[in-house]
């Protein structure tokens, strides 16, 4: 493709495949499904593409999603762009039309479609295709974009949609957050897209968005994690035991791919009887997404891109050795599975380094 011009030859030939399918919804709404704990990326596409029903359609939508918005600039994002979003557990999908899920897949196991049954009239995402997805009626998967969101900046153009401020500050924000502000595994179309957006957004209400007030308990689990952090040459791996948010672990493992000389980060946290687990990788050797599957197996599920993945291992019914016993297993699995399983190890911090008790005593008696 050439990087100067915004191809939109596929994308208007699949809002044509896209009408076909909808036509016969009549007064039926449809149910747009995010991943569970929905990331600004699933929640921006999903917006955007109730915005789409709307405008070209003439249908209506519903946004749905499982588990729980934990971390604070989704919630300042739900907040801010007055963005409704409804607890599957209250939708009843038999009085939709279809299912439509964005930014995921059906048999991922990162969204709560699997258990109803059945198969969604739509799938939208920019993760590797997967077979089950073959059997909706419709489904456009790009895995050589960075975000969906750049999928549905996409399908407004094609159809001489200008989104809303709020429709385009979901999409740009949802854009950047997959993308690491276009650094991180963005092609051509995602800098289209970046450029098309840019001028319809308010730059406060995303700055609101990006810097949100944190809670203290994310500073528990910041600490932790620094503490436990070890690194394995070029390989630095956090192990954080509970933690009060699952957003701590994908930023931490943002934050120690940063360090001088590291190209692969994993980080893990128990929540919710769940081993949540993010990776990053600069390695030109193995794809991030690939090595997780291979590392949590059919224990739980994972999936991602070249750069960056995540999972998670279901911990019900173990005991406090049982979970220590497959967090080591883990680690030793992803050592393995890259070829640093001779590294030394070595901590990243002196652990009295961020205790501070000595120092934050001696300011208290001054």
């Amino acid at each position: 493709m050439n990087s100067t011009r915004w191809d939109m030859c596929k994308t208007e030939s699949k809002l044509v495949e896209l009408g076909d399918v909808l036509q016969g919804a009549g007064n039926l709404p449809v149910l747009i499904l995010c991943h569970n704990n929905p990331d600004p990326d699933t929640i921006a596409s999903a917006y955007g593409f109730s915005f789409l029903l709307q405008k070209k359609f003439g249908i209506r939508s519903v946004l749905g999603y499982g588990g729980v918005v934990t971390r604070a600039e989704n919630k300042a994002m739900i907040q801010r762009l007055r963005i409704k979003m409804t607890k599957l557990a209250r939708i009843v999908p038999s009085r939709y039309f279809g299912i439509a899920v964005v930014d995921a897949q059906p048999g991922t196991g990162n969204n709560l479609l699997e258990p109803r049954g059945g198969h969604p009239l739509v799938v939208i995402d920019h993760h590797p295709l997967r077979k089950l997805s073959r059997k909706s009626d419709f489904y456009d998967v790009r895995p050589s974009y960075g975000a969906t969101s750049t999928i549905i900046t996409e399908y407004l153009v094609a159809s001489d949609l200008t989104p809303t401020r709020r429709v385009a500050n979901a999409l740009l924000y949802g854009l950047k957050a997959d993308t690491h502000s276009l650094v991180r595994g963005a092609s051509p179309n995602d800098y289209h897209a970046f450029n098309f957006l840019s001028p319809l957004t308010n730059p406060r209400v995303l700055g609101s968005i990006e810097k949100p007030p944190l809670d203290m308990k994310y500073f528990d689990d910041y600490h932790r994690g620094l503490a436990h952090t070890v690194l394995y040459r070029d390989v630095a791996v956090s192990c954080l035991g509970k933690i009060h948010t699952e957003s701590i672990i994908p930023e931490l493992a943002d934050l120690l791919l940063r360090i001088d000389g590291v190209s692969w980060s994993l980080c893990m946290g128990e929540l919710n009887d769940s081993m949540i687990s993010s990776l990053r990788s600069t390695s030109k050797t193995y794809r991030a997404g690939q090595v997780i599957r291979r590392l949590v197996g059919k224990s739980g599920f994972a999936g991602g891109h070249k750069e960056m993945a995540g999972g998670q291992v279901p911990l019900s019914g173990m005991n406090v050795n049982e979970k220590e016993e497959l967090r080591k297993r883990l680690v030793d699995r992803f050592l393995k599975l890259i070829k640093r399983s001779n590294c030394v190890p070595k901590r990243l911090v002196d652990s009295d380094t961020l205790d501070g008790t000595e120092c934050v005593g001696r300011m208290l008696t001054e």
